[in-house]
């Protein structure tokens, strides 16, 4: 299985970035009053001034532009993280749904950056974050008797076997056959950057989220990689940001085994970590 993000993505928004967290043998059945609280935590710490307008806070206004740039109206259809503040603000607690999802909602709060996952043992092709071309299958989260189809120039996060999407909008609305379940136990975790955010936050997101998903979830492997795009100029300097987790113009990840590739072809070993059991 391949992960891939098209350089189409990286040509029309500058700067973009996802980090990818992947997860094995995950336990996602358990209530947890620490990571309930945090949630309850994260959720009051976006009820502060500075976000009373959430369309001019500057590294949510990116994805509202994005949207825009899509053709998609972003105060019609928010983008994830901006409906999550929004209704965080109004007062209306986020439900305990399962540790991942509660995890994901807690690095979205933080940070004020998109954060997802999907079970990765419905995957059948490759995951691709790319350019819809309006052909491909969406099932709503939570409508699985409605069928719809992207628009044309959307980006999209979708199965390549299957042309099912994951995702609408990077980050609009999740579909219906991925969604992660107590039964989960394999999961694909993403978090996305756009300027103004410094990269360094959304890595730091990232990493945050894979330590709790180990802590909370007592998962047996972890492992976080970020796939960027970087200027012709820079790509001399890709085989040195492999070492570093970054990965030049066209991303792709082969998990398992974990691999990166760069530009020039050259194969680099991401980053894993090797969860002891707590049982």
């Amino acid at each position: 299985m391949l992960y891939e993000i098209e350089q189409a993505v990286f040509e029309r928004f500058p700067g973009y970035a996802r980090m990818v967290v992947v997860a094995e043998g995950v336990d996602n059945t358990r209530e947890i009053p620490e990571l309930a609280e945090l949630l309850a935590q994260c959720e009051e710490g976006v009820r502060r001034d500075d976000l009373e307008d959430l369309w001019h806070v500057p590294v949510l206004e990116t994805w509202a532009e994005a949207f825009s740039g899509m053709g998609i109206k972003p105060k019609k259809n928010p983008p994830s993280v901006i409906n999550l503040v929004k209704r965080c603000r109004s007062g209306k607690p986020l439900p305990f749904i399962n540790p991942l999802v509660a995890i994901f909602n807690c690095i979205s709060l933080k940070y004020l950056l998109p954060c997802g996952g999907d079970d990765r043992n419905v995957i059948k092709g490759d995951l691709r974050l790319g350019i819809a071309d309006g052909t491909e299958n969406y099932v709503p989260l939570g409508q699985p008797d409605v069928l719809e189809h992207p628009q044309t120039g959307e980006v999209i996060y979708y199965d390549t076997a299957t042309k099912d999407v994951f995702c609408r909008a990077w980050c609009w609305k999740n579909g219906n056959r991925s969604k992660l379940m107590p039964e989960t136990t394999n999961a694909v975790i993403n978090v996305d950057a756009m300027p103004p955010l410094p990269l360094a936050t959304a890595e730091q997101a990232a990493e945050e989220a894979d330590a709790e998903v180990a802590e909370f979830c007592q998962t047996g492997y972890l492992a976080h990689e970020t796939l960027l795009s970087l200027p012709e100029k820079e790509h001399d300097k890709s085989k040195a940001s492999c070492a570093t987790r970054r990965n030049a113009i066209c991303g792709r990840l082969g998990f398992p085994p974990a691999i990166a590739r760069n530009k020039t072809g050259r194969f680099c070993k991401r980053e894993e970590q090797k969860r002891p059991s707590t049982e």
